[in-house]
């Protein structure tokens, strides 16, 4: 009976865990396929190299703030030894608001030839880029 009420407890633990996961809902009007695959767009350019086209996509007032050359150089810090891109593994959205402005972000889990990188892209809500985040996983 108490091995039974431990793994009750345990699962209620986890349950609320993972419902605490879910992402918050998309700001009015950003539908989730459209956010998706802008940033699915910017993640095939990252592993691409295209850091350019990258910054090119930035909203001009985020874009003040950073150069083509600091985008590759968060990939080259973040990922420079993850390998060739292979295929993006999971995916998700959540909606966000920092400062007044409400935007959402879509997450890819991708995988490379010697590890997986996570990529952050956040996107105001004309779907113009206004963030990035590279990380290893």
């Amino acid at each position: 009976m108490k091995l039974q009420r431990s793994v009750l407890g345990i699962m209620a633990v986890l349950c609320l865990t993972l419902c605490g996961c879910k992402g918050r809902p998309l700001p009015d009007g950003m539908e989730e396929a459209a956010l998706l695959g802008a940033g699915q767009e910017v993640v095939l350019l990252m592993a691409g190299g295209d850091y350019t086209s990258v910054y090119d996509a930035l909203r001009e007032d985020v874009a003040v703030g950073t150069s083509a050359e600091e985008i590759a150089s968060l990939m080259e810090q973040a990922a420079g030894n993850a390998g060739e891109y292979r295929q993006i593994t999971d995916r998700m959205t959540t909606g966000q608001s920092s400062n007044g402005e409400e935007y959402g972000v879509a997450v890819f889990y991708c995988e490379f030839s010697k590890d997986s990188v996570l990529f952050r892209t956040a996107f105001d809500v004309n779907l113009e880029l206004i963030g990035l985040e590279v990380k290893k996983q």
